[in-house]
């Protein structure tokens, strides 16, 4: 069961989609909503060891961290104040050091992560993403959930499982369940495989007869294809999904840097919400 969601601000408008998506959350399952804000004080320091500073350096320093300091205690204030106004309950978190680090550290306390489809968590990354996300992705001891910037009254009632059998789809269908985020909608297990649309049913009722298990019914959607985020999401829009779930970055890095990733591409094209896992 969804108890705690935490969700990382960073002051981005995808950041704000996920402050949206987290209070509908929040109100539909009664839990927690703790909002975090990470000054990342490592970048504004620079090359030096911790503690210590380039006296050269130290006004701009003091400067930027104080910077730093006030855009995340404003985003933790415009967050708790969107969270008292729709009845949420919600904690403030206000920390210093990695991003990435610091998330992946409180994550362990909660159910799941949300944050926005680009993170602009790192010092500088105003007006180009980081990767935090891409970081947090590949170690989450917990499902992330991805959020696009423009947020839809996603009317859909649909929720498409993107299924190929691997261990990170398998563990993001687990957590579908765990989660009971399998309530939002219908459950539809879309599999495609190169040239058979039998090995792709094959492969669909492994995720079906799971989801039996735990009395949730899902449709098989077995396709012939190539397996691409752009047919994904097509599929999920056309259905009127609220909500794609796939497993995060099941390839090798080399395969990644070849020939793409799929979970890459998600994250840029999608308009729906994603569950990814590791």
């Amino acid at each position: 069961m969804l108890r705690s969601i935490l969700l990382g601000l960073d002051g981005s408008d995808d950041s704000a989609g996920a402050i949206e998506l987290g209070v509908r959350w929040a109100k539909r399952f009664d839990c927690l909503l703790i909002g975090i804000g990470i000054v990342d004080e490592p970048t504004i320091r620079g090359a030096h060891p911790p503690g210590q500073v380039n006296p050269s350096y130290q006004a701009a320093y003091n400067q930027l961290l104080t910077q730093g300091r006030h855009s995340v205690e404003q985003s933790l204030e415009q967050f708790a104040i969107r969270c008292s106004e729709e009845k949420v309950a919600c904690k403030l978190l206000e920390d210093e050091g990695r991003p990435c680090e610091k998330i992946l550290t409180e994550l362990q306390r909660y159910d799941l992560l949300m944050l926005g489809c680009t993170t602009h968590f790192r010092h500088g990354s105003e007006r180009h993403p980081c990767k935090t996300l891409e970081t947090v992705l590949r170690e989450t001891p917990r499902p992330v959930i991805a959020v696009p910037s423009r947020l839809t009254n996603l009317p859909g009632e649909n929720i498409v499982v993107a299924y190929d059998g691997s261990t990170p789809a398998a563990r993001a269908l687990q957590a579908l369940v765990a989660t009971d985020l399998c309530s939002l909608g219908t459950v539809q297990i879309l599999t495609v495989h190169s040239d058979s649309s039998l090995e792709a049913a094959r492969i669909a009722e492994c995720a079906v007869e799971f989801l039996r298990f735990h009395n949730v019914e899902a449709t098989r959607v077995p396709l012939v294809g190539n397996a691409s985020a752009e047919l994904i999401l097509e599929h999920a829009q056309e259905n009127h999904a609220n909500l794609v779930v796939m497993g995060a970055y099941g390839k090798t890095r080399i395969t990644e840097f070849l020939f793409g990733s799929t979970t890459c591409q998600a994250l840029q094209q999608t308009s729906i919400p994603l569950l990814l896992y590791h």
